[in-house]
């Protein structure tokens, strides 16, 4: 394993083979690039400033309960904010209203009162109603988390919407520090826009089946942005001759080589997992197979780059290759990308309307992960959703496979034993969910 020596203000940064070693005879190794956070333990107590543009869909499709529960979650936002933080609300359907201009969070109750009177309307001009969100955020300074929190439930059916180019101006205002959340509800919403804007904007995505499960997305959101260690982070594995680096799961790098991954929280980890094809080579020697580049900032908008040296680990014949320990925690994680890549596939099925096909990869895969319970509930979830709706069985696989490819855990995350949703015991961004748009009851 190669490892960085962190501080209380930068990441330990490690290599962790599969196998501590590889064959002589070449072939795929598997590795995992982990990036984890300190412990808050120790450190002041400070949270960097908020700066939130809240951006509900208030279509004619969101009349009623759901238009009610997403004020009720954008209230419950605003009631936690503190007076350094600043906050805007808009609402959108084919016209933009701005009930609450970006201002401080001194007055909680004249804002709420400004959320309490936004109604429903009529079609969904999203992309107009999440820019003038960018916009009432712009020009912020790079010592506070800039990030509009959009809502919808429905199509982007006025204004402009082509996804390509909604993600070209989510990857603009990314570069000017502002990124996006997106929240989508229900069985109506495109899933793929919504997804695709919080990944080029640098933000987390979420979903609910029901109006009552929007909660659990904006309290995720809520916890992590009050957690945040660092921010943008992204890493660049560097191969050494004869090795080629496969990133898995449904993280691509981009042209440069750079792949990014979810915000860093404190005592959290974030992980990218790899597989490395290498070349044959003579055995008894030491291989040098990948160094690892970082970018990030800090939660108050400082730069960070690291990097480590090279992981060289010994050239061995196969047989003693194949007869090396496994690390358990590697095992895990590369079986959640394996189910990131599954479900993924499951879900072209359902959208080419192969449905039994999709059915019976579901079913074999419970038996390939059968030691894994965290998949193979997530898997029985799935196939469940798939008798019931396969609309939101689509959204599902989809969610659930990004949730695998890109999530958090905690730093001494125990083995799985039942869905964490209810728990009081972790942060939300931490909890792993059977269901990704299942959120907590509530009274």
């Amino acid at each position: 394993m190669t490892t960085t020596n962190p501080t209380p203000l930068t990441p330990e940064i490690s290599v962790i083979p599969l196998r501590h070693g590889v064959s002589s005879a070449g072939g795929a190794h598997e590795v995992m690039v982990r990036i984890r956070a300190p412990e808050r333990r120790g450190v002041a107590p400070k949270r960097t400033p908020l700066r939130l543009a809240l951006v509900i869909d208030r279509s004619g499709s969101m009349d009623g309960a759901p238009l009610q529960e997403a004020k009720r979650c954008v209230e419950h936002i605003v009631t936690r904010l503190q007076p350094v933080d600043s906050v805007a609300v808009l609402a959108y359907d084919n016209a933009i209203q701005v009930p609450v201009p970006l201002q401080p969070a001194h007055s909680h109750q004249a804002i709420l009162a400004a959320i309490r009177e936004i109604e429903s309307g009529g079609s969904t001009d999203l992309f107009s109603g999440w820019e003038e969100g960018a916009k009432q955020l712009e020009g912020g300074h790079a010592q506070a988390i800039s990030r509009v929190i959009l809502l919808s439930d429905g199509q982007a059916n006025h204004g402009l919407v082509d996804a390509q180019q909604i993600f070209k101006h989510c990857a603009s205002w990314l570069a000017k520090g502002i990124t996006t959340s997106t929240v989508g509800l229900g069985r109506g919403f495109n899933e793929d826009l919504m997804v695709g804007m919080a990944s080029a904007s640098g933000g987390q995505h979420y979903y609910g089946k029901s109006a009552q499960d929007l909660y659990d997305g904006f309290d995720e959101e809520l916890s992590l942005l009050n957690s945040l260690f660092l921010r943008r982070l992204r890493v660049k594995p560097v191969t050494a001759p004869g090795v080629i680096a496969e990133p898995l799961g449904l993280i691509k790098p981009d042209a440069n080589g750079w792949v990014p991954l979810s915000d860093l929280a404190w005592g959290s980890e974030a992980f990218l997992m790899l597989r490395l094809h290498v070349a044959a080579q003579a055995g008894g020697t030491l291989a040098s197979l990948l160094a690892v580049n970082l970018e990030a900032q800090s939660d108050e908008g400082q730069s960070i780059v690291l990097s480590i040296p090279p992981l060289a680990v010994p050239v061995l014949s196969p047989q003693d290759w194949q007869a090396l320990h496994i690390d358990a925690t590697v095992a895990s994680r590369l079986s959640e990308a394996e189910f990131a890549e599954l479900s993924d596939r499951a879900r072209r099925l359902v959208r080419q309307r192969q449905v039994e096909e999709a059915r019976a990869l579901l079913a074999q895969a419970r038996e390939r992960f059968k030691d894994q319970p965290w998949i193979v509930g997530k898997l029985e979830r799935l196939e469940a959703l798939l008798e019931q709706d396969t609309v939101l069985a689509s959204k599902e696989m989809l969610y659930s496979a990004m949730k695998m490819s890109r999530r958090l855990a905690a730093a001494s995350e125990a083995s799985f034993c039942a869905d964490e949703m209810e728990s009081t015991e972790m942060p939300a961004f931490l909890r792993r969910k059977l269901e990704e748009g299942r959120g907590r009851r509530r009274s």
